[in-house]
């Protein structure tokens, strides 16, 4: 096995002290240090592929340098874009991210958080499955800082959190759909006792109830693991049924594009045959022969204020807050009756 090339290795080749090697390395005392000097170590550190002891560097500091990241579902596209805006936002302040996917099970979560200590993260981020209150309690007791985003767990004080108005969100896709002239509404959305998925369906209800007067508003949940079985059944069911369902506002990505693939198979007019409206956007939906109207979450503003709250936590252990985004509802043709 090659042995690690270490400081000392290259202050020996250059007859010079250790401690200035560790200072150019490091970028201190850049005033200080002659700048052939600075040249040369750094040269030879590239040629002799030395990397730094990152063990003993936390060690001296405290610090890993790192944040652990825990999704909900890796398969989920919001949760795969959310990934990649939280790794560039870390990267600025000089933080590696680590990744993990729950999967939606409590259990995996708990193995996720036990390693992530074992690899001494400076902080999580994390979007906690259903049944995962006893790990962020444990969390809390352990003072592990972390922040939540996307769920919210309301019954849990001393959380951070970064949340979007789930409610608003559904209640002004309601709205959307009473202007672009439909009139009998439903909603498909996961089978969840998550908190921001019911907030989701009570804004669709409540805003078809007031604004439709629709005294009984249909709101269909689905089970996850048998989502691509049902929904084409489902799809067929609201055309042909007896109610007379004239939009279908899809609550999450993985229904809309289940739903748009059943849709598009039978060749479905939208908006003629049935209005659309989806939940956040997915490159997939380019591919339908008509713009969809999606409800857009602030994927860069909710991964980036992750990391600012957490490095916070970490470093100043401020009081947690409790932050509430809005979303935007991007209008396509799926969602218009009304000819301009």
């Amino acid at each position: 096995m090659r042995r690690k090339v270490s400081l000392k290795d290259i202050a020996k080749q250059l007859s010079v002290s250790t401690a200035l090697v560790s200072y150019v390395l490091n970028d201190k005392f850049t005033d200080r240090i002659h700048p052939e000097t600075a040249r040369k170590i750094k040269n030879l550190a590239q040629e002799l592929q030395y990397h730094p002891n990152q063990i003993a560097k936390s060690l001296k500091s405290n610090q890993t340098l790192t944040i652990g990241l825990i999704i909900a579902d890796i398969s989920n596209l919001f949760y795969s874009s959310m990934a990649r805006v939280i790794e560039d936002a870390a990267n600025a302040y000089k933080y590696n991210v680590i990744f993990g996917s729950a999967d939606e099970r409590p259990e995996k979560f708990r193995e996720l958080v036990q390693v992530f200590e074992s690899r001494q993260v400076d902080g999580i981020i994390l979007a906690a499955p259903a049944g995962s209150e006893e790990m962020l309690e444990y969390l809390q007791r352990r003072n592990m800082p972390f922040v939540l985003i996307d769920r919210d767990f309301p019954e849990l004080h001393d959380i951070n959190s970064i949340t979007i108005d789930n409610y608003e969100a559904s209640f002004n896709v309601v709205a959307h759909l009473k202007k672009g002239g439909f009139k009998k509404p439903v909603m498909i959305a996961l089978a969840s006792e998550l908190h921001h998925l019911r907030e989701r369906n009570r804004g669709f209800r409540e805003a078809a109830t007031k604004l439709m007067n629709i005294k009984q508003p249909a709101v269909i949940e689905v089970d996850e693991d048998t989502l691509h079985g049902k929904m084409e059944t489902l799809v067929l069911e609201l055309l042909k049924g007896k109610e007379k369902y004239d939009a279908v506002y899809f609550s999450t990505s993985k229904i809309a594009v289940d739903g748009l693939v059943a849709l598009s198979r039978h060749k479905v007019k939208v908006p003629g045959q049935m209005g659309v409206v989806c939940f956040d956007q997915a490159e997939a939906y380019n591919i339908f022969n008509t713009s969809i109207t999606y409800v857009a979450q602030p994927l860069t503003e909710i991964g980036g204020k992750a990391v600012e709250f957490l490095l916070k936590r970490m470093k100043e252990n401020i009081p947690s807050r409790r932050l509430v985004l809005n979303t935007t509802l991007v209008a396509g043709n799926s969602s218009s009756l009304k000819t301009k």
